[in-house]
């Protein structure tokens, strides 16, 4: 196998693993979304209602912002455009 092979490779199967944890993290994300539903249909009052979606933003914009990787598929793809270079 060629350096270029091997580049081309594992720069591969680096962006193939990143897209799955990224979907991996967004299901889990609206599995979770779905509890926060049933916790809002089941809630009493207004002020119970808006501290729920309050916690859903607050899970949506840290969870996913932090398990999504971005800097992971950002370097996959960075090595997919490296690798095409090396051919």
């Amino acid at each position: 196998m060629t350096h270029a092979e091997y580049e081309a490779r594992f720069a591969d199967t680096s962006a193939r693993d990143a897209l799955s944890n990224a979907r991996a993290v967004l299901e889990k994300a609206l599995a979770e979304l779905d509890h926060y539903i049933t916790r809002y249909e089941d809630a009493d009052g207004l002020t119970n209602k808006a501290d729920i979606v309050n916690w859903t933003i607050n899970h949506l914009t840290t969870y996913i912002a932090m398990n999504v990787r971005l800097d992971t598929l950002a370097g996959a793809q960075a090595a997919l455009a490296r690798a095409n270079a090396l051919r």
